[in-house]
């Protein structure tokens, strides 16, 4: 009898202890959405440690761990599909406007972004250094010193470009100086609501109030002319040359070239680091200063197969993440199989939002920020 006890204990024993690996293993052979290891994948070395959590199609998040050149580094990457409906790329700033400051976390959730990076270089007060087109609205032209990534409808591209904005009145194309810039002697310069509430102007000047492409009201002085939100403000800056002025009436339109598709895309970047697959990086740069310092960095690019890549690296934290020069990490985007990349602003600005958290390590307190590049998906 004893035996028999014995033995029906252990049958009973060794039921559970099967049930109980079964149970534990189905956790993880049939969990939802839990990714298999990547380790020793083409888009990182050997020994790597890659986390695709925040994948969402076709936006992929992945957080490397590695080393380069013998130095540890903390890489985030986000490669978007532009060639999926329901995505999309562009540059956003501040408020919505030329001028001030905001977390990128802020940026994110006034964009209803899923996933953003800081963006390039700002001037002082927050005014973007270069080109900047937002859903086809011009909001600076650019330097034609830098690249400037562009996406039209499902491509992307870097390309240096000079743009020229033109005023049309009647059979006349006036080309304007800028757009809304502080604007100097003897320029002409186009201001919209994005600038502000007024063309700041300090100076001796003739303004033209547009509003839907009719001139409503001229004004000289040397003090500021507010800017209709349904329009526009001309202003031309003593001494002007302009022998035709313009009407109260007259019908006034704004156009710019290179001819963009409707909707396009565009934001100024910093220096080239990648062009046709080959390293272009520079050892300094009008912007950043020196680039042969190992520092957080943040750079935009786009593969072999049009998809577009935003990386960024932790820096300045020694035994976690040391950050890379501009050549560093011109070779490591090539190893990724980028054909064009150019720099963003980096350092203590470097910063990658997902989902409304920062998924990499900031080398010190959040930066407030001129701008981003943010990533909105549609999935519906």
């Amino acid at each position: 009898m004893k035996s028999k006890v014995s033995v029906n204990t252990i049958i009973f024993m060794l039921l559970i202890i099967s049930t109980l690996i079964i149970i534990y293993a189905g956790r993880f052979l049939f969990a939802e959405g839990k990714p298999s290891d990547n380790r020793g994948s083409d888009n990182a070395a050997v020994g790597d440690t890659i986390s695709t959590e925040g994948k969402l199609f076709p936006v992929e998040h992945r957080a490397i761990s590695t080393e380069i050149n013998g130095m540890k580094q903390e890489i985030n990457l986000l490669e978007i599909d532009l060639s999926s409906d329901g995505v999309k790329i562009k540059p956003a700033l501040s408020f919505n406007t030329i001028y001030g400051f905001q977390s990128l976390k802020d940026i994110a959730i006034n964009n209803n972004a899923y996933a953003a990076v800081n963006a390039g270089f700002f001037h002082s007060y927050g005014e973007p250094s270069g080109m900047v087109a937002i859903d086809g609205k011009i909001y600076t032209k650019s330097t034609g010193r830098f690249p400037v990534f562009v996406v039209q409808g499902k491509k992307a591209i870097l390309s240096e470009i000079w743009s020229n904005i033109w005023i049309l009145h009647g059979n006349r194309r006036i080309a304007a100086d800028n757009i809304n810039r502080e604007g100097r002697a003897g320029e002409i310069v186009v201001y919209t609501p994005v600038f502000g509430p007024t063309n700041r102007a300090n100076r001796l000047n003739t303004s033209y109030v547009v509003e839907n492409n009719r001139v409503v009201k001229k004004f000289r002085g040397d003090t500021e002319c507010k800017i209709p939100p349904n329009g526009m403000v001309i202003t031309l800056y003593e001494p002007i040359s302009l022998t035709q002025k313009f009407e109260v009436g007259d019908w006034v339109g704004i156009d710019i070239d290179p001819d963009f598709e409707p909707g396009f895309q565009a934001y100024e970047c910093g220096s080239w680091l990648v062009r046709d697959g080959k390293s272009v990086a520079v050892d300094k740069d009008e912007w950043v200063g020196l680039l042969t310092n190992r520092d957080p960095r943040t750079a935009i690019g786009i593969k072999y197969d049009g998809r577009v890549l935003l990386i960024t690296v932790d820096g300045r934290q020694p035994g976690y993440s040391l950050g890379l020069s501009s050549r560093e990490l011109a070779s490591y985007l090539i190893s990724l199989g980028v054909k064009d990349a150019a720099m963003l602003d980096g350092g203590a600005s470097t910063q990658m939002i997902i989902q409304n958290e920062t998924v990499n390590s900031l080398p010190a307190r959040e930066r407030m920020l001129g701008g981003g590049i943010v990533v909105t998906v549609n999935t519906d």
